[in-house]
């Protein structure tokens, strides 16, 4: 049922009693706050000049207290007293908009229950083959019957528009008190402009964090040098996006040391037996997006994408090309690949070389290759079990079991 006004026609919700009682209390508390401040400032005032360790650990302890409460005070004294009023309207117009409700209600029973119509159509009227007093007859009870209709039906929409200018009234109190409270807020509570970059920068990092996700699998599916180098490039400026969180205690330690976890390749941890290079070059891994090997390496990779495409002619055959070329130049074992990548995070040709290089250093392990393939070996064997379990709790819908869930330090280090 809606009224003349669009509203639906129901019982105005609120708690009077609840809004008047925590009206009175933050009434209560900012005369409280005024109090204190006003006995902090006394107290501050009085220990100024004075000399001693117990003074000077007031004076830390009061410090510009008694201005905080002094702001807070102004604050909720004069909020109290109107959420008190419209406490005491809310009370007042319930009842009688809930008495417009019922009227409403009880009229379009009766009209709907009446007979007769608004406008009576054709076949209502007597039948042609009725005699003239019986037609006559059954067009004055029709007659009738009609007006009633019709009387009912404007007592109807009489009940309505009450409705709609009592809700209005209470519409016009509500707006009123909002704009009493806004004006007791305003100029008193003003976000810094530290405030406005704090929540741009939660933004940034919600936005880098759903684009790494996204990055990961493809890396994990499709690899090659330019995801690697956008995904690097996501992970630092998610690592630099959360220092600035933790520097502003927006971020925790956690949340900064899994942004570390993020950026540091633990599967490229086998350089680190390599000696001075291999630890240059764990470095350049760690810091891949400022590392020009990758970034020279998409680039070429990019430049054969785009050739690919422009010798197909361009346009759709050329972007179905250039897919293709994309495709094969990452995953060159085709579908074995692509399911060890997925599985293990290691594609084919890779994993056939690290077991090759395990072989032949089982001659001799002085090798320097022969310690970062173990590594690498050893890492796929125990991080490949783990993220193919997350993967099947995700699909089957129990992400929350999946071991990196369960075990979240173990999952960032994998």
């Amino acid at each position: 049922m809606l009224s003349p006004k669009g509203r639906q026609v129901v019982a105005l919700e609120g708690e009077s009693g609840a809004i008047r009682a925590r009206g009175t209390e933050i009434t209560t508390l900012g005369e409280q706050m005024q109090t204190s401040a006003a006995f902090l400032r006394r107290l501050a005032d009085q220990a100024s000049g004075m000399k001693g360790k117990a003074v000077e650990k007031l004076q830390e302890i009061v410090g510009d207290t008694h201005i905080e409460l002094g702001r807070a005070a102004a604050l909720y004294q004069p909020t109290g007293p109107i959420l008190v009023e419209y406490a005491d309207a809310l009370g007042e117009y319930q009842p009688r908009i809930l008495v417009r409700v019922r009227t409403c209600e009880e009229a379009r029973a009766a009209y709907d229950a009446a007979p007769g119509y608004l406008d009576r159509p054709f076949w209502a009227e007597p039948a042609p083959w009725r005699s003239d007093d019986e037609k006559q007859s059954m067009g004055e009870q029709n007659d009738a019957e009609d007006r009633e209709k019709q009387r009912l039906h404007d007592e109807y929409q009489s009940a309505l528009k009450d409705f709609d200018t009592d809700v209005d009234s209470w519409e016009e109190v509500f707006d009123s008190t909002a704009d009493r409270i806004e004006d007791a807020f305003d100029g008193k509570i003003e976000d810094s402009a530290w405030d406005d970059i704090d929540g741009g920068v939660a933004v940034f990092v919600q936005v880098l964090q759903a684009a790494g996700t996204v990055l990961a699998v493809a890396a994990i599916v499709i690899g090659g040098p330019v995801i690697a180098a956008i995904s690097a490039a996501v992970a630092v400026a998610t690592l630099a996006a959360v220092a600035y969180q933790f520097f502003r205690d927006d971020a925790s330690g956690t949340d900064l040391a899994l942004a570390i976890v993020g950026v540091i390749p633990f599967g490229s941890a086998g350089k680190l037996f390599q000696g001075r290079s291999g630890v240059l070059s764990f470095a350049g891994d760690t810091f891949a997006a400022f590392k020009p090997a990758t970034w020279s390496a998409a680039g070429a990779q990019l430049r054969s994408v785009t050739m690919a495409g422009r010798f197909a002619g361009g346009g759709m055959s050329g972007l179905v090309q250039s897919g293709r070329t994309f495709w094969q130049l990452n995953n060159p074992a085709g579908v074995g690949d692509v399911f060890s990548r997925f599985l293990l995070g290691k594609d084919t040709t890779k994993l056939t070389g690290m077991v090759e290089t395990m072989t032949v250093g089982s001659q001799g392990w002085a090798r320097s290759t022969t310690v970062p393939a173990a590594w690498e070996f050893t890492h796929m064997m125990i991080a490949g079990p783990i993220k193919m379990t997350d993967k099947i709790a995700n699909w089957t819908g129990h992400g929350d079991q999946a071991i990196s869930k369960r075990v979240p330090w173990l999952g960032a280090v994998l």
